[in-house]
């Protein structure tokens, strides 16, 4: 079978660097996207080094990058996690160069309390999976972060193992472009002791076939045909479409799945868990298309984008993230401990 020939992205981080460096270019490092009219990318990392006591000490980090009222923008997020040498989280924290998307909502020192509390003191094992949850977090970034972390953690173990200054790195990048009406979202993954792999995902002639309702949901007009490459090479295909009181989200959900599970097997065969350190972990991947989609289509309407970026942490209509609320009364309602204090 021919290959495909896709644009290869470029790493921002690429090797397992000092805390610093690695920092200032999830920050601050410059970018150039393949569209030039709407650049977008979603990049996402983790870096783990144990230290000479055998504490394993962790940043897990995500960036966006996105264009809004012909202004390029770029948002960061940083998780520090340091682990003993017996498994337990002895310190959590947010970088202090965490950048929200919702300004002042999205207050690090409110996500970083919650962040503490779910985690200093847990078990760094399998059951901490069960704490990954987006209303624990009270953020999407943080979540997300956090389950890339997760897939990280058990990986380095199986791959570099617990000796001191063994290292693990893993990060993925996905850049966004269209392209005669079709979304192109096309990545590059790549692990420490493991061959680069390239991914991309196919959305046929999107802008024809999804629309927005008024309140910023994504709505399916009639079915489109997706695809899933590796390498070039084409190893899934299937149409999305939307019954009648149906989800979009359903169908895209069930088309990535096996998107990761593909990737999975290529990039890390015999993980047997979950692999959730990939933008195309579902939750994830959907809030790009939406972001991607909603962005081109009303480049002229910001509020109406601002309408799209808010739908997209308001699962089912309610706020999954702190920077999604609408009034206070949402804020009292569904984020405990949440008040004025932390907007100065």
């Amino acid at each position: 079978m021919t290959a495909m020939q896709f644009p290869v992205p470029k790493l921002i981080v690429r090797e397992p660097l000092d805390r610093e460096l690695i920092r200032k270019r999830v920050a601050y490092g410059n970018y150039s996207c393949t569209d030039k009219l709407v650049p977008m990318l979603r990049a996402r990392g983790t870096n783990l080094q144990t230290d000479e006591y055998g504490n394993v000490h962790i940043i897990g980090w995500q960036r966006d990058i996105t264009r809004m009222r012909k202004q390029d923008v770029s948002l960061s997020f940083m998780i520090h996690l340091t682990v003993s040498t017996d498994g337990l989280i002895l310190e959590a924290a947010v970088d202090e160069l965490f950048n929200g998307g919702k300004g002042v909502l999205c207050s690090r020192a409110y996500l970083e309390q919650k962040l503490k509390e779910e985690l200093e003191g847990q078990r760094f094992d399998k059951k901490l999976a069960a704490r990954l949850r987006y209303d624990r977090f009270k953020c999407f970034h943080l979540f997300e972060i956090m389950s890339g972390i997760h897939s990280s953690y058990f990986m380095q173990k199986q791959q570099a193992g617990d000796a001191p200054g063994a290292l693990f790195c893993e990060e993925d990048l996905v850049d966004i472009y269209a392209e005669e009406g079709n979304l192109y979202l096309n990545g590059l993954q790549a692990f420490s002791g493991q061959a680069d792999i390239g991914y991309t995902v196919v959305l046929y002639d999107v802008f024809n076939h999804i629309t927005f309702d008024q309140e910023g949901y994504m709505k399916l007009k009639s079915p489109i045909q997706a695809e899933f490459y590796l390498n070039g090479v084409r190893v899934h295909a299937d149409e999305i479409y939307q019954k009648e009181k149906d989800y979009i989200f359903i169908r895209m959900q069930k088309f990535l799945f096996v998107c990761v599970e593909k990737l999975k097997a290529a990039v890390f065969p015999g993980y047997e868990d979950k692999m959730m350190n990939t933008n195309l972990a579902p939750g994830a991947c959907i809030g790009i298309i939406m972001q991607a989609i909603g962005i081109r289509s009303f480049s002229n309407n910001f509020n109406y984008i601002q309408y799209i970026m808010t739908a997209m942490q308001r699962p089912r209509r309610q706020p999954g993230c702190i920077g999604a609320i609408l009034n206070e009364e949402e804020a009292a309602q569904h984020f405990e401990g949440f008040d004025t204090s932390y907007l100065g």
